[in-house]
């Protein structure tokens, strides 16, 4: 049977509720996600319920089809685009099932934004930020493990998730969460239909105990390969540290339980203003000793866009003069003169250093709103601009240590300005993150070998700092062609194994991560 068969579309047909689209302007439409490839799909299906679900694996699996979940697309890595069966959630299956004190149940279709609009007057949130939130999908962020500009303070996704509903790839549902020590050994001498995994993930990770230790990075951020580390440190009783951040390479979301955190009762942030962009990354480590909530920076070139954008032109009052880089420093607190007095604070300790020209701070307000909707809208102004070369990303999602970031972004600049490209940067320099993107246009042959040999280049300097080369945005296709070499041949010989475990036809999501 081939991909190109219509016997596979002929079964959909006739064995699901929801929609069935295999009409080139649909299927070119997900040929593209937020990253830089383009894989034509062979049929997209917006199921109504779990029962077109798995109907949809079981064609997938008789016919050898693929199959790849997705939600709104805004990958960045190449993870919700593929020669498959693309299962679109966003359309039907985004409801809020389940509210219960400060946990919440839901279909992995809902979008962040939309829970956190229905979360809101009950002084509740579902933490993780990305960028893309009034895009993103609930289940998009699970299968990512993603975080966001507040992550110093509320970490991962994988912080906030208590249990899943997963569809496996032989058709078994099972529910994961983290069990005690006597919970796993009651499952491990049980006769329950998932303790295959639970034995299968126990004889795969535990070998590579001391590999682990050793090769999987300390930054606070790290999203490559699949979590051994999280799953060890679990006592191997919590599948979810496997299945969250897999990217659909080892089954589908049906549904997830998320921890809740309280909105916070007073919010205001500083923006320091710098001449050069080396003092303001150098300024991070001072200004984390004060508690924030998101340390944030901006490049000149995504100042510039904001003030010539008709959107966003109107929410730069803030700015003065011509900054090389502006750092956004956010606070959470319950008293607004303590939060004043610790901007106020740090903004001395910053200007005793000789760190940047103007230090000001706005409680919540507008200045406050347009500070943060100028970040908000960085990366589609700068995929939005008019000029054949754009940043990439491809380096963009290193965690650095932060006493090396410094280093290691000069080392960028260095790689790239010796072959004459330029670069772009902004992102969460709390925690170390800088996604620093090198100016190319991919439609030509030599901005491409410039974007390999880059790739490449910087992919060592991540390694020599002792930093994770995905923080965030995963390893989609652009990034899993490196983890052979990042973790070792044992530890990547383990995902294999992974892989085979629960998806042995490997038409989940195939090429990523494995």
């Amino acid at each position: 049977m081939t991909l190109h068969s219509s016997s596979y579309i002929e079964a959909l047909k006739k064995g699901i509720r929801g929609d069935l689209y295999h009409d080139p302007l649909v299927l070119g439409m997900y040929a593209t996600d937020a990253s830089i490839y383009q894989i034509m799909p062979v049929a997209v299906v917006c199921p109504r319920d779990e029962a077109d679900v798995v109907q949809c694996m079981k064609v997938a699996s008789a016919y050898g089809v693929p199959i790849l979940a997705r939600g709104g697309g805004t990958s960045l890595a190449g993870q919700t685009v593929a020669e498959a069966i693309v299962i679109d959630f966003s359309k039907y299956m985004n409801s809020i099932l389940l509210l219960d004190d400060k946990t919440v149940v839901v279909q992995p279709g809902v979008i962040r934004h939309q829970l956190n609009h229905f979360l809101k007057p009950k002084g509740l949130e579902f933490a993780p930020d990305p960028a893309t939130s009034s895009r993103a999908t609930v289940g998009g962020m699970v299968a990512n493990n993603s975080s966001g500009t507040k992550s110093i303070l509320y970490g991962k996704t994988s912080d906030h998730v208590i249990e899943l509903k997963v569809l496996l790839a032989d058709g078994r549902i099972i529910r994961t969460k983290a069990l005690s020590a006597e919970e796993l050994q009651q499952k491990l001498n049980s006769q329950d239909e998932d303790v295959d995994l639970y034995k299968g993930m126990m004889h795969i990770t535990l070998p590579l105990q001391q590999e682990v230790e050793e090769h999987y990075p300390k930054t606070m951020r790290r999203v490559g390969g699949y979590a051994f580390d999280d799953y060890l440190t679990s006592g191997c009783g919590d599948l979810n540290r496997i299945i969250i951040g897999s990217e659909g390479t080892l089954g589908i979301i049906l549904e997830a339980t998320l921890k809740l955190v309280d909105l916070p009762k007073c919010k205001g942030l500083s923006v320091v203003q710098f001449d050069q962009a080396r003092d303001a990354i150098r300024a991070t480590t001072t200004m984390v000793k004060y508690n924030p909530s998101a340390v944030e920076i901006l490049s000149r070139l995504l100042i510039g866009y904001s003030r010539k954008n008709i959107e966003t032109a109107g929410m730069c009052g803030f700015l003065k003069g011509e900054p090389d880089s502006i750092q956004i420093i956010e606070f959470y607190g319950n008293d607004p003169v303590e939060l004043q007095n610790r901007a106020e604070a740090m903004h001395a300790d910053l200007k005793q250093q000789g760190y940047g020209y103007a230090h000001d701070y706005y409680p919540e307000g507008p200045t406050y709103h347009d500070v943060w909707g100028i970040r908000e809208r960085g990366l589609g102004l700068l995929l939005g601009e008019p000029t054949d070369k754009k940043g990439v990303p491809v380096i963009e999602d290193a965690a650095i240590p932060l006493p090396h970031l410094d280093a290691f972004i000069a080392d960028v600049v260095e790689i790239c300005e010796r072959r004459g490209v330029g670069v772009d940067y902004y992102a969460h320099a709390s925690v170390g993150v800088i996604h620093i993107k090198p100016i190319l246009d991919l439609r030509l042959q030599g901005d491409i070998d410039h974007f390999k040999v880059i790739a490449d280049e910087v992919f060592q300097r991540v390694k020599y700092y002792g930093g994770s080369w995905s923080s965030e945005h995963g390893d989609g296709i652009v990034r899993s062609g490196y983890l052979s070499a990042f973790y070792g041949e044992r530890i990547y010989e383990g995902f294999v194994k992974t892989k085979e475990l629960f998806d042995p036809g490997f038409l989940l999501n195939p090429g990523k991560i494995v």
